[in-house]
């Protein structure tokens, strides 16, 4: 099941999750309305019983000597026997109870069962051919209920069935003043009815449990769909921009924990794409200060012949010597100058460099953003679980509302009860019923408010469901999102660090060949003063001067190399970078 649902979309195991739950919910609610108005119809009968057994012990003067009678075999008196079955006659006018009678404490086991002694009844078991001192054969349930009846106990027996339906039978001992029982006391509730109206309670609410079931999955699937809608947005344009389209934007709107997300990702591109353009930036100001660079060998090299060809003509005269070294010294000052704006150059690529780095650090505080977002993560987890507490507090007042319910109607029961019998005993003149009728309606009333109380409840429990999966949809997505984000954090700080390697490498071959320009300078300037010292008599050295010319021409065309090597590095290194869209337009030049 759980593979199933995994490799199913959201939005369907979601749905199929929360119609579980919601059918689980409908069944224990039903299962636990059954028990307790069982419960209760038990109790009420309880109630009744002992309330009419009250009133029959009120009569010990008539069932003492009748019960005497019959068992010693003696005619009882008629005249008690009438007022007995009168008595007897206005107890059965209800609907749930069926008869009422009176037993001798004569009990004989045979072989066929158990049989008891008629001592008087109501007119519906008169009717079936019943009559005092006539024998009852009782069912199992009946004889124990019985035998507790003998031993002092009111006891409520289990349902049993014989000839003329399914009943419960309430017996109770009618005793004398010494506590003896004397005859028994007895009820029969027809267990049909009450059944049939159990099941009808039951059954109306399993159909409103449904019915706010099926709403509260509705509201959730229609929720559900409105909440991907973004998400599924959010990922197709972060695919786009691992596809190397960093111009993507997403709407972000809601300060929930998705608009924040959509927030997030949009300054993550934004910070990604502003990096990206530095890089660029740096890639052509260190190939600009590479085409300068070897713009400044080639006047070096100039230089450096200029000077051999003045130090070859030192032998036809000093005039040109002289000459030859002003014009060294011009060139000199070309080279120094060279030199210069190398070194301007290497500061610009130091803080390009240090400005890499500055957006490293962004690209962190972005990474611990990522983080957070897996924090609200775990506080949408904890919100759903406060929602199903809320659900399990709500079915603890569905019960208790229930039990209230059922307290009314055993009030209302016996206050029919009450109005029958005052009415049977007042005759005409009974203005008794009036104001027990009055008491009915007022208990009806507080039925029906207890019924809507449990509509309000249902409610209740739809709203908290709706938002525990609401908070577990929305905990769900962060977390693959946060994945999302951070995976492509990772591969964009892999071409940072690329990016960063290759602009140090050109930076060390542009301080290398300066410092190589430097020496040959050096050697140059320290040539020149010599020339000048020996103007007057340089020609028995001007081969040793025309020799240090060679090695400083030499040098010059090695310096020309590194440089013409370290501009084409460059240039490659510009060409080999993958174009990201979304940076053209935007990517000034660094140097002028």
């Amino acid at each position: 099941m759980l593979t199933w649902l995994k490799n199913r979309s959201l939005l369907l195991s979601s749905s199929v999750v929360l119609s579980l739950l919601f059918a689980i919910l409908v069944g224990v609610m039903a299962w636990l309305l059954y028990g307790a108005q069982r419960d209760a119809v038990y109790r009420e009968f309880d109630r009744v019983g002992d309330k009419l057994r009250a009133q029959a012990q009120a009569n010990l003067n008539l069932i003492a000597p009748a019960s005497e009678a019959i068992m010693s075999g003696r005619e009882p008196s008629s005249e008690d026997l009438g007022i007995l079955k009168k008595l007897l006659d206005v107890m059965t006018d209800s609907d749930y109870m069926a008869n009422a009678y009176y037993f001798t404490t004569s009990k004989t086991a045979k072989d066929d069962g158990v049989y008891l002694q008629n001592l008087q009844q109501s007119e519906s078991l008169a009717s079936n051919g019943s009559v005092p001192g006539g024998p009852y054969k009782a069912s199992e349930a009946f004889a124990e209920s019985f035998d507790a009846a003998l031993k002092g106990k009111e006891d409520l027996s289990r349902p049993y069935t014989d000839d003329n339906g399914t009943w419960i039978s309430y017996l109770a001992p009618i005793v004398n003043e010494q506590g003896q029982a004397v005859a028994v006391f007895g009820l029969d509730f027809d267990y049909d009815k009450v059944a049939a109206h159990i099941n009808g309670i039951l059954w109306r609410t399993i159909g409103i449990g449904l019915l706010a079931a099926l709403l509260a999955i509705g509201l959730v699937v229609f929720l559900l769909r409105t909440t991907i809608r973004p998400l599924r947005m959010l990922a197709d344009r972060s695919a786009q921009a691992a596809g190397g389209d960093l111009t993507v934007v997403v709407t972000a709107s809601g300060g929930n924990e998705i608009g924040r997300a959509a927030q997030s990702f949009n300054a993550m591109i934004a910070s990604l794409r502003s990096l990206t353009i530095d890089i660029k930036q740096t890639s052509q100001g260190v190939t600009e200060a590479s085409r300068k660079l070897k713009e400044t060998a080639d006047q070096t090299a100039q230089a450096t012949n200029e000077i051999a060809e003045a130090i070859q003509g030192v032998a036809a005269g000093n005039e040109s010597q002289l000459a030859s070294a002003e014009d060294s010294g011009r060139a000199m000052t070309e080279m120094a100058v060279g030199i210069q704006r190398i070194a301007e150059s290497s500061s610009v690529v130091s803080d390009l460099a240090s400005a890499t780095a500055s957006r490293a650090e962004e690209g962190g505080e972005l990474i611990a953003r990522t983080v957070s977002q897996m924090r609200s993560v775990e506080a949408g987890i904890v919100k759903a679980a406060g929602s199903m507490d809320e659900l399990n507090r709500a079915s603890g007042r569905i019960g208790d509302i229930l039990a209230h319910i059922s307290e009314v109607a055993n009030q209302t029961n016996l206050l029919a009860l009450n109005a029958s019998i005052e009415a049977s005993r007042a005759g005409e003149q009974g203005k008794g019923f009036a104001v027990v009728a009055a008491e009915i309606r007022k208990l009806a009333e507080r039925s029906k408010q207890s019924s809507d109380e449990i509509i309000d409840i249902l409610r209740t429990i739809g709203s908290q469901a709706n938002e525990a999966a609401a908070a577990l949809s929305a905990s769900t997505e962060e977390a693959r999102s946060g994945s999302e984000l951070a995976n492509a954090s990772g591969e964009s700080f892999r071409s940072i660090l690329e990016a960063v390697k290759q602009v140090s490498g050109q930076t060390e071959e542009v301080s290398a060949s300066s410092e190589e320009m430097s020496a040959g300078s050096e050697e140059v300037a320290a040539a020149l003063e010599e020339l000048k010292r020996i103007a007057q008599d340089s020609a028995g050295r001007s081969q040793q001067v025309a020799a240090a010319a060679e090695e400083q021409l030499a040098s010059g065309r090695g310096s020309d190399r590194r440089v013409r090597r370290a501009a084409g590095d460059g240039g490659a290194a510009e060409r080999g970078g993958q174009p990201v869209q979304g940076l053209e337009r935007t990517a000034p030049s660094v140097l002028p």
